[in-house]
């Protein structure tokens, strides 16, 4: 194999995978929503993967103690006064050239976040607050785009998949957003860095069946991960009846 062929040969070689999911992929338009630990990885891992289109969005900038576990930045960025969402969108290019790369310097509020799920084929969250992904949750259940939810902290993680009008939202498993507004941050109980590139990664697993075609393969429920003791669990997510996302139980 050359070039193209051989670049993607070992994901082409997957059964679940084949020559039809690449095209897909290549094909695919995605929008990744914060860039720090985990969007870092997730980014990387979907433009590598030959992902067509990626709209990447952060409005932060890089600093000394993201370093340990936010992998698209170096201590020289952290000096350059460049933002996120330009580094990023350098590294990007410079990895997967194939794929176009939208970088957005920007927060997500109730002013933008329409402007920037529009047009993909699925989100993937790695935010880090929780009203941010309420506003995320209901432009995609508006629009009908698929959403995958992800979250680190301390050693333990936590992943979902909206499919919407087939599976609950993230209202359905929390429909009071204030009483999830003081979860614990990084910045007060700290974020193992092997815990958020392993979310980050299921994450993009879960992406990447969206994309190839295989939404039966998907979580069914909150996938939570204790990684310092090694425990892993799937929480089944009960729908609201009265909840937007209309979700039904599967088959």
């Amino acid at each position: 194999m050359e070039g193209h062929d051989q670049r993607y040969s070992r994901h082409v070689l997957l059964a679940m995978w084949g020559e039809e999911g690449q095209r897909r992929i290549e094909q695919a338009r995605a929008l990744v929503v914060g860039l720090g630990a985990l969007g870092s990885l997730i980014a990387m891992l979907l433009a590598r993967a030959g992902i067509g289109f990626l709209r990447v969005a952060d409005y932060d900038a890089p600093e000394l103690h993201n370093l340990h576990r936010q992998i698209l930045y170096d201590e020289a960025d952290t000096r350059s006064g460049r933002s996120k969402a330009e580094i990023a969108e350098t590294r990007l290019r410079a990895a997967a050239s194939q794929s176009v790369i939208e970088a957005v310097n920007a927060r997500v509020g109730p002013d933008t976040v329409r402007e920037l799920v529009a047009g993909v084929d699925v989100v993937v969250d790695a935010l880090d607050n929780i009203e941010s992904r309420y506003y995320v949750n209901d432009a995609i259940l508006d629009r009908g785009i698929p959403y995958v939810f992800g979250g680190a902290i301390e050693a333990s993680g936590n992943v979902m998949t909206v499919i919407p009008g087939k599976t609950p939202c993230l209202r359905c498993l929390w429909p009071d957003p204030k009483s999830v507004m003081d979860h614990p941050r990084a910045s007060d109980v700290g974020v193992l860095s092997s815990a958020a590139t392993a979310t980050a990664s299921m994450q993009v697993t879960e992406t990447m069946k969206i994309l190839v075609g295989r939404q039966e393969d998907l979580i069914d429920g909150l996938l939570v991960m204790d990684f310092w003791h090694g425990r892993f669990r799937i929480a089944r997510v009960e729908p609201d009846p009265a909840c937007r996302c209309r979700a039904r139980e599967r088959l």
